[in-house]
């Protein structure tokens, strides 16, 4: 009996193998559209990650490489370009009170702005958030251009004329900085940010084709 199972454990590895090579075969020939090599990547190491917690392959203490390990998650990481959101962004968002479920939240948030060209795209990323699991790392905030517009711009003037020189120097600092967060709010909406308010860091995406392999990619950032 054992050796039975441990000879459809190798069947199972070697079909896995064969698959591999039969779909890099179709993408490097052109024959497979639509798709990057990180897609590939990730369905891979979801596959793996999903036999090897079963009880067959815990029985037999067979593993596969792992890539959410600690070295192999940075190595996913620095595929993706990873910048410190600015101080003047973080000022306004505790001057003004606003954006504060993003930027002060305990899980990472997805940020992005959608038109009716793109509810397809919006639509994709909250089933897919919620399809892999992933609902507890991550926040989905998605507006249209006029839901994003009229979001309510908070206490972010004097409320009478300032009386002296340091006081109207807060005030425009006030303002500078909740200008500087709108702006940075605006680009992300452009495609897609990933913001990571507990490293205080986030990475804008260059195309929206690479949202999803980004979302599983960073999930543990």
């Amino acid at each position: 009996m054992k050796k039975e199972l441990k000879d459809k454990i190798i069947e199972i590895s070697s079909y896995l193998i064969c698959l591999a090579i039969i779909l890099a075969i179709g993408y490097f020939t052109g024959y497979l559209k639509g798709f990057t090599p990180s897609d590939f990547e990730n369905a891979y190491y979801k596959i793996t990650y999903d036999l090897s917690n079963t009880e067959i392959f815990k029985n037999q203490n067979i593993k596969f490489s792992k890539k959410n390990s600690r070295n192999n998650n940075s190595s996913r990481q620095s595929k993706y370009r990873i910048n410190k959101i600015p101080e003047a962004v973080i000022r306004g968002v505790n001057s003004s009170g606003v954006w504060t479920n993003i930027f002060n939240s305990n899980k990472k948030t997805v940020f992005y702005i959608y038109d009716d060209n793109s509810i397809s795209f919006d639509n994709s990323i909250k089933n897919y958030v919620n399809s892999e699991n992933l609902s507890s790392k991550y926040n989905i905030v998605s507006y249209t251009p006029t839901s994003f517009g009229s979001v309510r711009l908070g206490d972010i003037g004097p409320s009478e004329i300032c009386k002296n020189l340091q006081e109207c120097n807060a005030n425009r600092q006030k303002a500078s900085d909740y200008t500087t967060l709108s702006e940075f709010l605006k680009q992300c909406g452009r495609t897609a940010c990933i913001i990571n308010p507990t490293e205080s860091e986030y990475i804008r995406l260059n195309s929206r084709n690479i949202a999803t392999s980004a979302i599983y990619s960073l999930q543990n950032w």
